[in-house]
């Protein structure tokens, strides 16, 4: 299922910046179905100010004055707080992981640690452990999601999590249609590093407080209302597992 021709590059990155991204991640069989599969997905309308997440019913974004009035709310009261208004679909229950495309299914399998039907021989926790020295993990809500150019994510960090990781869906992209993933230096001003959304691209990044210090807020640029298609990408965190001690275990 993965690629691991880029896997020493990453894992060099990653060591130096504490990020990374890895293109041609999925065998060319996989990728090609996720590419025509994902935007086909049932998404919801999700939205959040400072911690108070909302996901609204089905049909609402069809209703144009309930979803206008709502967007506009959140564009009011979301400025200079933590907020974000995406589309987005969930693989927290065993339905949602199921697809009409034995491949999008495995997929959806694999990347929720869900080995009930396949078991690569390199895993996707393989793969996340070998780029970042990190052990003794597991992997929840990793969630597919679109932006357009209603959507957006404010800069934040990802408190109480080990590592997060993007996998990126979109068979086409321009630079100017936005959408990256801009990575802040520690003044959390400056823009230290901006991820291109680019297909088949995977990008992982350190969230955790192993330096003593949060690092890598970051946040998605907006999406341009010129763009021929949505931002289409599935996101997820690594957590630590239940251990003796009160911080996570690095491999050596």
């Amino acid at each position: 299922m993965f690629n691991r021709e880029n896997i020493a590059q990453a894992k060099a990155d990653f060591a130096e910046k504490r990020y990374c991204h890895i293109d041609n991640i999925l065998e060319k069989r996989y990728i090609k179905a996720l590419y025509r599969e994902v935007p086909k997905i049932p998404y919801g309308v999700w939205g959040c100010i400072r911690n108070s997440h909302n996901k609204y019913p089905a049909g609402f974004r069809e209703n144009s004055d309930k979803f206008a009035t709502t967007h506009q709310a959140h564009i009011d009261e979301g400025r200079g707080e933590f907020s974000y208004f995406h589309y987005a679909y969930w693989l927290h229950e065993d339905y949602h992981k199921i697809h009409n495309d034995p491949r999008v299914t495995e997929f959806n399998h694999v990347v929720t640690e869900d080995y009930s039907l396949i078991k690569p021989e390199y895993t996707f926790h393989d793969l996340v452990s070998e780029v970042t020295g990190f052990t003794n993990m597991y992997t929840n809500q990793p969630t597919y999601s679109y932006y357009d150019h209603t959507a957006w994510l404010n800069a934040h960090h990802d408190p109480r999590r080990w590592c997060a990781y993007i996998f990126y869906f979109n068979e086409t992209w321009l630079a100017q249609w936005g959408g990256q993933l801009c990575i802040l230096d520690k003044d959390e001003v400056t823009i230290k590093d901006s991820i291109e959304p680019f297909g088949n691209r995977l990008t992982i990044m350190d969230v955790s407080e192993l330096s003593g210090e949060r690092i890598n807020k970051h946040f998605i640029s907006p999406v341009s209302i010129t763009a021929d298609h949505p931002r289409y990408s599935l996101a997820g965190w690594f957590y630590q597992k239940e251990t003796d001690g009160a911080s996570p275990v690095k491999s050596q």
